[in-house]
């Protein structure tokens, strides 16, 4: 019995941190101003990224958003004022290029193969700890740039460069 109680201990300490989950909440600035927040959660092979305006904006601009991305494709529901909308695979690359680009690097935990990517071209720059990704057909992206954390898998600040440029910083 003892002889069979180590290795499946660790078995379930390596299955148990292969599968646990990260969480990442980031503050939204749009240029210099705090607009919102944003949770990355990952577990093992899926994301959900959720994210609003903070409630003393919401007068003004009223967004909230979910993203799931799993082996099974995108997923993205979003309500801003009071249009309610769901995209899924190629739509939500069109309307937030930036989501599923990070979200794809996060979870592979390594610079994605763009050149098998055929529908949703990109190109990477690895640089340090820092990650710049180009997507090459947005119209409302120009490059997102990732500086990657030293002990996490979720980076500690992602910059979106585009139409409008938006800075999310790690809090916790």
């Amino acid at each position: 019995m003892k002889r069979y109680a180590l290795p499946l201990l660790l078995f379930f300490l390596i299955w148990s941190f292969s599968f646990s989950a990260e969480k990442g909440v980031y503050k939204v600035y749009v240029y210099f101003l705090p607009v919102g927040e944003i949770v990355f959660e990952i577990e093992g092979n899926k994301a959900v990224v959720q994210g609003e305006t903070y409630k003393s904006l919401r007068w003004l601009y009223n967004y909230t958003f979910r993203f799931e991305a799993s082996e099974d494709g995108y997923f993205l529901y979003e309500k801003e004022n009071k249009k309610e909308k769901v995209y899924r695979n190629e739509e939500i690359e069109k309307k937030k290029p930036w989501l599923p680009l990070i979200v794809k690097y996060i979870l592979e935990g390594k610079k994605p193969d763009s050149e098998n990517d055929q529908r949703f071209p990109y190109r990477i720059e690895e640089k340090g700890d820092t990650v710049v990704i180009y997507p090459l057909k947005s119209k409302k992206v120009k490059k997102i740039i990732v500086k990657l954390s030293k002990n996490s898998r979720l980076p500690e600040e992602i910059k979106i460069e585009g139409k409008v440029n938006l800075t999310l910083k790690r809090i916790k």
